[in-house]
């Protein structure tokens, strides 16, 4: 668990620390704000939509002060850096008029005199918050017209409604800044053999298996097909999980867990996942999804899904064993049109925006310029 987890949790379940955050939030509201400050954060550092909604702002020569929250310092950006969890990056929180996460951080002691602009890290496929049959930490619905949430298209507002217990009429159809990359970028990956990029969700379980978990999965004969394809295969697991092994080597390569997923996503033939959201982001391009789905029974009954029928809102081939991805990846690779009509329903349904203007009507929601 992460020490922001704890930290909630703790702020959540104890009388003391109901208490604390009775105190923090008072004293944050009589802190004066820099009105032109906005406090960005995101894991990993710079990355995901406040990253891009930051390039945005930038780009339009504003005079704001755009300052980030962050786990490491980083030489190469040109923007006020502040370590989290330290003295000076509270100060910088408590001065901010604006702050932008993708996970939630702060939100516990925001004042309601800070605009929360909460980008989140993706829509909802699987359970989370309110709709899990366990849930770990529910926070509390923020309804002020100070605290802004966005999704792609209604039927994402209303699941995002569900899983954090909010107002619809707070939660907003902008489309995702991140989106903004795939659609408006050309292929960003200097390669010019076929990209086949795999992207696993989060497993809070300290796991150590093979790819895809199949129990008949062989790195050999995989190695052999990507070379019969002229294919390289990508790894890029969810920042916080990191007990799959990472093995690289041949046409199979990891990549590091704080790359920017959207730096390479437009570049990418196929995407492989479980039951990752990032494949709704992946339909704005219309290419192949093959969903990797050994567990999928054990995974519905333990976690469940927000969005159901899953194989309806799964638009590419489920696979269960190694033999059958293979065979299901061929087919993707020689047909175009595999699957693509499902691919277009699912899309249209999960991305009402599909014209890269997603940071311009975020920036105006909340900046109203």
């Amino acid at each position: 668990m992460s020490l922001h987890d704890s930290f909630v949790r703790f702020l959540l379940n104890s009388w003391i620390g109901r208490a604390l955050n009775l105190i923090m939030v008072a004293i944050n509201r009589l802190v004066p704000k820099r009105d032109n400050q906005i406090l960005f954060e995101s894991i990993p550092d710079f990355s995901d939509n406040p990253s891009q909604l930051y390039s945005y702002i930038k780009s339009l020569g504003t005079d704001y002060r755009m300052i980030w929250v962050v786990d490491s310092i980083r030489d190469d950006l040109d923007a006020p850096q502040y370590l989290r969890n330290t003295p000076s990056e509270f100060w910088q929180f408590l001065r901010s008029r604006y702050i932008v996460s993708s996970h939630g951080y702060h939100l516990m002691i925001r004042a309601g005199n800070q605009v929360y602009l909460n980008l989140w890290h993706g829509m909802p496929l699987k359970a989370m918050g309110y709709t899990e049959r366990e849930p770990s930490i529910l926070l509390p619905g923020v309804c002020d017209e100070n605290y802004y949430l966005i999704a792609t298209s209604t039927i994402m507002r209303n699941a995002l409604a569900a899983c954090f217990n909010q107002d619809a009429r707070r939660i907003h159809i902008t489309g995702q800044p991140r989106n903004d990359k795939l659609l408006t970028e050309g292929r960003t990956m200097d390669d010019s053999r076929t990209i086949i990029l795999y992207t696993p969700t989060y497993r809070d379980t300290g796991r150590d298996e093979s790819i895809f978990s199949m129990p008949d999965y062989s790195e050999e004969k995989f190695q052999d097909f990507l070379r019969e394809h002229d294919a390289v295969f990508l790894m890029k697991l969810h920042p916080l999980d990191s007990g799959i092994r990472q093995r690289s080597g041949g046409n199979i390569r990891a990549l590091d867990p704080s790359e920017d997923l959207y730096d390479i996503l437009q570049g990418v033939d196929v995407l492989v996942t479980d039951y990752s959201s990032v494949y709704f982001d992946f339909l704005l391009l219309d290419r192949p999804v093959i969903f990797a789905v050994p567990d999928l029974e054990e995974y519905r009954r333990v976690r469940g899904f927000v969005l159901e029928p899953f194989e309806f809102w799964a638009p590419g081939p489920r696979v269960e064993t190694f033999s059958d991805f293979l065979e299901e990846l061929e087919r993707c690779l020689e047909d175009d049109d595999y699957y693509r009509r499902e691919r277009r329903i699912v899309n249209s349904l999960v991305n009402q925006h599909q014209d890269g203007e997603s940071s311009r009507r975020v920036y105006e929601l909340v900046w109203g310029d």
